[in-house]
């Protein structure tokens, strides 16, 4: 793997390509819908004046579009781009690591140019379905357009919580469960059909068409992988598909296990760099699974029967829900206890019924046939019936847990564990399931730690400071939102506090109301209970003081909050246990920091210091630093951002009384733990999580 990372490396975009705007030529490889048709990914083969040895693949967003932008459309376009970089925070998403795991090369946008064009106008059979599909404006396009195209661009927040809280993900990813059911579905149909032509035009009943059955239901599915994307998921099922059809026409025998390991092999060399995407291991732990439970509960064949159906689907469902349970929980920090019993209703709703629809309706829209419009109403109404009662166990207090961040060891001891319960009597002794258990017991048995906690979170270009005291949460900001809808607090803050078992916000600080620190505000208070909010209107004014958790609270500035309604009117806080303290000065200029300088000298002084207006020529003065003197200094700002922060100047100021210097766009999170005197200094992308895969950047 080292060396296929070696690989994407070299495969990276020049350096000077991403210090000023270029030109690149490339064709259109994102499925666009109204709602993300500002963001797109595009395989260029063109970068200004030249050619390309090998085309790559960049993620860019369009604020306002020339001309619809369509998949299949060939571009040329004037862009800004950055090398592949991603938020780094505990509980967060790890987009960077995606998008290595897509081949991504670069992110960025596409800059206003009058030579911006369209080169060809082409557009993919899948665009035009998608195009078809919207225009029929459905209740439930969104889901339609899941189902049927692999397109989930089109869902809402509040679908995707839906999927979450109910353990439906696997439903509306094409995979291996629809390939499997379009490839029963295509054998069927045309085993019978050539086997009733011939019949009708011979007389004869001796007629062997399984050769030509299962070469054409190959093509069919893989025609079935097209429409869906040809995503990863549905790739692998395929693959797999491919390789036991393969053995059924050569009449060859291999166990389930073989088959299972020289498909992931054959994945991995084939795609080797979806190895370090989390639909890898999801995708054929889940196979694993099936084929361990069919090992284990073998299908008797004694005939068809509901009992012994229904009671194959539970032992499925129920195998599938617990051992499935440790990594879907280690990877996002979050159970669907109800998902065993929600999908012994969705599964056989949405894998007999409603995407055979699907298709059929893809079908006839592709032959230009009548009638498909009506078909789509009829699927909207079934769906719209089957999310309703989805919404109604979905809305259940009880249905979903998020859970504390838990190693990765502990949760591979419990799936030994479950295993160990699930196998034969006789082949592990029932003692060792109880040894497993208890990496699990004894971490959720862990006292309450005394320490306090200082966590500097990676929000790009914005501010948002975390304390953690008691199992306890106090906020110093929240981060930026967007009018694209994308902001810190769905992406950031609400899975760090989930991730730290915190269900609730007991104190909230906001410096001032510029975007990049309270633009999340609104969307963290509808996810998490917040206490109490103070901001300069209230108790945020100078010689203010408040304890928490021990803790004291000081508030510095401003003196005269209706004086100021900028950056200078930043709530400035000292948080200290007594012995060791932090700083928080928000966005204050030179100005403001002559201020406090007067008016607190040494008092300023601070372990932690996070850098005013993260690293702005106007803040950060000598005077102010040397009183201050940080041991640890934190820029929190975004990466390559275009204010160029931290400016030069202000990082060799403070190089004068050498503090440690960090910054959030390259270290990630800064979390720093300070327990009787012994302060210990963590980063995200260094310490935490320190694999090369999700960390890779380009100097």
């Amino acid at each position: 793997m080292a060396s296929v990372g070696h690989w994407q490396q070299t495969w990276q975009l020049q350096e000077n390509d991403f210090k000023q705007g270029i030109w690149v030529t490339g064709k259109v490889k994102s499925l666009i819908d109204d709602k993300n048709s500002t963001r797109f990914n595009l395989i260029i083969s063109r970068v200004d004046d030249r050619e390309l040895t090998k085309d790559k693949l960049i993620r860019v967003s369009w604020a306002r579009p020339k001309w619809p932008v369509k998949q299949g459309q060939v571009v040329q376009l004037w862009v800004k781009l950055k090398p592949p970089h991603g938020l780094a925070n505990q509980g967060g998403f790890h987009y960077q690591q995606w998008l290595f795991s897509q081949a991504i090369m670069a992110t960025g946008y596409v800059k206003a140019h009058e030579n911006n064009a369209l080169l060809v106008s082409h557009v993919t059979v899948r665009q035009r379905l998608l195009d078809s599909l919207i225009e029929l404006e459905l209740t439930t396009t969104p889901w339609i357009a899941a189902l049927a195209l692999g397109h989930r661009g089109l869902l809402s927040p509040d679908d995707w919580s839906l999927v979450q809280r109910t353990g439906i993900a696997h439903l509306i990813a094409i995979s291996g469960l629809h390939l499997a059911l379009v490839a029963s579905l295509c054998y069927l149909f045309i085993a019978s059909a050539l086997l009733f032509c011939y019949r009708v035009l011979t007389k004869t009943q001796n007629a062997n068409f399984y050769f030509i059955s299962v070469l054409i239901t190959l093509v069919a599915t893989l025609g079935y992988a097209y429409l869906a994307g040809l995503g990863l998921p549905a790739l692998r099922a395929w693959l797999m598909l491919a390789l036991t059809a393969c053995l059924l026409l050569s009449r060859i025998h291999w166990r389930f296990k073989r088959i299972l390991l020289i498909s992931v092999g054959a994945f991995i060399v084939l795609f080797p760099l979806s190895l370090f995407g989390q639909s890898f291991w999801l995708s054929f732990g889940a196979v694993l699974i099936i084929g361990f439970v069919f090992w284990r509960w073998p299908v008797k064949h004694q005939g068809f029967s509901i009992k012994g159906w229904f009671a194959g689907m539970c032992r499925l469902q129920l195998a599938l829900s617990l051992l499935m349970l440790p990594l879907v929980a280690w990877q996002f920090s979050f159970i669907s206890v109800a998902a065993p019993v929600i999908n012994l209703l969705a599964v056989p709703i949405v894998t007999l019924v409603i995407v055979p629809l699907c298709l059929l309706a893809v079908v006839m829209m592709l032959l230009s046939l009548p009638y498909w419009p009506q078909l789509m109403m009829l699927i909207d109404w079934g769906l719209q019936f089957l999310l309703e009662k989805l919404n109604i166990m979905g809305a259940w207090p009880e249905a979903a847990y998020s859970i504390q961040s838990i190693p990765a060891f502990v949760w591979l001891c419990f799936s030994i564990a479950t295993l160990a319960v699930l196998l034969p009597r006789g082949l592990v002794s029932r003692g060792w399931p109880v040894v497993f258990c208890l990496p699990l017991l004894t971490y959720a048995l862990t006292p309450n730690p005394r320490d306090w906690q200082i966590n500097v979170l990676d929000v790009g270009q914005g501010l948002s400071v975390v304390l953690i005291k008691n199992n306890q949460a106090l906020v110093y900001d929240v981060g930026a939102a967007y009018p694209s809808g994308f902001n810190m607090a769905d992406t950031v803050l609400v899975p760090f506090l989930r991730g730290k078992g915190l269900g609730q916000v007991e104190v909230l600080f906001i410096s001032h109301f510029d975007n990049d620190h309270s633009g999340s505000l609104p969307m963290l208070r509808e996810k998490i209970a917040i206490k109490h909010v103070y901001t300069t209107n209230d108790v945020c004014r100078q010689g203010q003081q408040l304890s928490w958790q021990g803790l004291t609270i000081l508030a510095l500035w401003p003196d005269e909050p209706q004086l100021y309604n900028d950056n200078n009117g930043s709530c400035v806080l000292k948080i200290t246990d007594g012995s060791y303290s932090v700083l928080l000065p928000g966005d204050i200029d030179a100005t403001i920091e002559a201020k406090l300088v007067s008016r607190y000298a040494s008092a300023l002084q601070s372990n932690v210091l996070i850098a005013p207006h993260h690293g702005s020529n106007t803040s950060s003065s000598l005077a102010f630093i040397q009183k201050v003197m940080p041991q640890q200094v934190i820029f929190s700002q975004g990466f390559m951002n275009r204010w160029g922060f931290p400016k030069e100047a202000v990082v060799e100021r403070y190089q004068q009384v050498s503090p440690k210097m960090y910054r959030t766009s390259d270290h990630g999170q800064v979390q720093i733990t300070i327990d009787s005197g012994l302060v210990d200094v963590r980063t995200f992308r260094q310490d935490i999580y320190p694999y090369w895969y999700a960390n890779q950047t380009i100097d």
